[in-house]
């Protein structure tokens, strides 16, 4: 059954945009004057446009020319036709001028963590701004994962490359991360020398990894080092925030400590082994018809991004 309604329906569509070209046929004949000159107008054969016009008087049963073979005029019924099919041609064109202005125009409803937003993001969105005025952007702040379809957003920023089914997960950025803590806090603690003494610390921890990190060392070789999480939290603000303030051992992304390493607020630990590269992917609802405004928003967020989030502020 629903096949069949299916059917029906790309059969009816079919059948309108079949009428719409016959109009714009039957009107471009009565500008010309002449059904080769309409059909050189129209890059169309003129066996084409002899049949448009056929299908166009069939489908309204009214005779809209009269022909011979030196000739070609408008009937009365032709002349009253023109008048409709010319407005009808003229709200087409009216109802593509405003879908095109819908695409460049609206709202896009982001969301992203914080931490993100701060590091660059934010100059990122007013860049955009600069070259498209005219649209609005609607930012939610979150760690958590939501629910993109439920919640009508358009597009979100997200460590991962898991989603659900019905989404699409693009990869734009690398975030690289280092292991830090106060020197306060080191001075009050033996030397951290081997990750495998991390049970001997105090970790704070994101929410998704309090459990173990995972290092490689000069090898490139990974394992897991189980941890004393003594503070964990889904928003990196917040671990950056018990790290400056000598609460224990932190692992952060190192665009966001790199001003406090230079300036030796934090220091550098466990500096033989690394932490893994956390993907950055751009996440959002896979459909056919994305609005131009977000397919270009997109493409600037793949182009610009990293620069936003590298550069020195």
């Amino acid at each position: 059954m629903q096949d069949k309604l299916l059917q029906i329906l790309q059969q009816l569509r079919s059948a309108i945009m079949d009428t719409i070209k016959a109009i714009h046929v039957f009107v471009t004949i009565a500008e010309q004057g002449s059904l080769s000159r309409a059909a050189e107008q129209l890059n169309y054969s003129r066996a084409m446009v002899s049949r448009y016009l056929d299908h166009l008087e069939q489908t309204f049963s009214v005779r809209l020319f009269q022909r011979n073979t030196r000739k070609i005029s408008l009937t009365s019924a032709g002349e009253k036709a023109l008048r409709y099919c010319e407005n009808i041609l003229q709200q087409q064109t009216l109802l593509h001028e405003l879908a095109a202005h819908e695409q460049q125009t609206g709202t896009i409803r982001l969301t992203c963590g914080l931490f993100l937003y701060q590091m660059g993001l934010n100059e990122c969105l007013r860049a955009f701004k600069l070259q498209h005025p005219q649209v609005q952007f609607e930012i939610i702040l979150t760690e958590n994962t939501v629910d993109l379809i439920e919640s009508q957003i358009d597009l979100a920023l997200r460590i991962t490359q898991k989603v659900a089914d019905g989404l699409i997960a693009r990869p734009i950025y690398d975030i690289k991360s280092i292991f830090c803590a106060h020197p306060h806090y080191l001075a009050k603690h033996p030397p951290l020398l081997h990750p495998s003494q991390l049970l001997q610390y105090d970790c704070i921890t994101h929410h998704h990894a309090s459990q173990y990190w995972t290092l490689f060392n000069a090898a490139q070789q990974p394992q897991n080092y189980p941890l004393n999480s003594t503070f964990k939290s889904n928003d990196v603000n917040a671990l950056y925030d018990m790290c400056i303030n000598a609460q224990g051992i932190a692992m952060l992304p190192t665009r966001l400590v790199q001003n406090d390493l230079i300036r030796g607020k934090l220091i550098h630990v466990l500096a033989d082994f690394s932490a893994p590269d956390l993907t950055l992917s751009l996440v959002y609802v896979s459909r056919q018809h994305l609005p131009r405004m977000i397919q270009q928003f997109i493409a600037f967020l793949i182009e610009h991004l990293d620069f936003y989030l590298n550069k020195e502020n």
